[in-house]
């Protein structure tokens, strides 16, 4: 059983890095969308340090990669819980069989 936890916590970490890469690359995506705007002064420099605030602001395509990064951050987010509790589980399970 301790193996099965060991294998669900491989595969948590390997969704974890997925989806920061999935995010990254729709992240620098929205930040093109948001340089070809109009006034992209303002909304790069907020898209940069203050990420949540700026998603109201955004049309176009910069809105449809914001909508994916922040899938992929909460992807990411779901994933790092699941290794952690897999390992959880994993290590108590190694101790129990013992």
């Amino acid at each position: 059983m301790a193996q099965a936890a060991y294998i669900v916590a491989g595969l948590a970490v390997a969704g974890a890095i997925a989806s920061w890469i999935v995010g990254s690359v729709y992240y620098v995506k929205t930040l093109r969308a948001i340089s070809s705007l109009s006034e992209p002064r303002g909304l790069m420099l907020k898209a940069i340090v203050a990420w949540p605030f700026t998603i109201g602001r955004l049309r176009g395509d910069a809105a449809a990669s914001a909508a994916t990064v922040n899938k992929a951050l909460i992807a990411f987010i779901v994933c790092l819980m699941v290794a952690v509790s897999a390992i959880s589980v994993a290590t108590n399970l190694a101790r129990v069989a013992r």
